[in-house]
């Protein structure tokens, strides 16, 4: 079952008090799950490879990738079957449980995912996609400052990564740390990952610390990666109010 939201953190709710601002919305889709360990990290511990001598690779890896092309065209059910396959073929494959766990995400199921993560950290304390998408499920259930602990674990694995600091930067803001979220955003966009959602935190940041021309700024960068984005269009005008104000 879903935690109930929480108002009490600060930044959340200083940004709806203030600005009418919602911040869970904006943070849903600012963060950034992460799922094949060649777009993170070059870690990769050797149980993780198989040798081609065992019968069952080569059907390990035929389900696998049949898991993995379901999951992409949005069929997280039958996905969830073949990565279940996968699993029982091979328990320690980490790898199998992380994209278990991303299945269970998309379809709501939070629980279900954290055990997955949990379970792809059990067999590889240094598999940093289980720590980050254990955080971006946490964030979902409203667990922001948990989260953060997830994020930390990731960095302490692997430091400057784009898409943790991103999403450790959603956390400090739901938390009141605009400060501590701008230094999380300065590193996104030192490690050359920045988008639309790097710039609408940052935009939001200057917003709650009442630097509206530094926000604004910002805000236009986000404009320019995504014209068009429902959450950069809402802000617009949640600055155009503060600037009148």
């Amino acid at each position: 079952m879903q935690t109930p939201p929480r108002e009490d953190f600060q930044g959340i709710a200083n940004l709806k008090r203030q600005f009418g601002v919602d911040f869970r919305l904006i943070a849903r889709d600012t963060c950034f799950l992460t799922s094949s360990v060649a777009t993170v990290r070059k870690h990769q511990p050797a149980h993780h490879v198989y040798a081609s001598k065992k019968l069952s690779d080569r059907r390990v890896g035929w389900v696998y990738r049949e898991a993995y092309a379901l999951a992409l065209s949005g069929k997280y059910l039958e996905s969830l079957a073949r990565f279940d396959e996968v699993i029982r073929l091979e328990p320690a494959y980490v790898h199998a449980w992380n994209q278990k766990g991303l299945c269970n995400y998309f379809l709501g199921r939070y629980a279900s995912a954290i055990h997955c993560f949990d379970k792809a950290s059990a067999l590889d304390s240094r598999y940093v996609e289980s720590h980050n998408n254990k955080g971006c499920t946490l964030q979902r259930l409203d667990e922001f400052d948990v989260a953060i602990e997830c994020f930390d674990a990731a960095e302490s694995i692997q430091a400057g990564l784009f898409e943790i600091s991103n999403n450790k930067a959603i956390s400090l803001i739901a938390l009141g740390d605009f400060t501590a979220a701008l230094t999380c955003t300065d590193r996104c966009i030192s490690a050359h990952g920045v988008n639309w959602s790097v710039y609408a935190l940052r935009s939001l940041c200057f917003l709650a610390l009442g630097e509206i021309s530094e926000g604004l700024f910002d805000l236009r960068l986000a404009e320019k990666f995504d014209r068009g984005n429902k959450h950069v269009l809402a802000l617009l005008d949640v600055f155009s109010r503060a600037a009148m104000s």
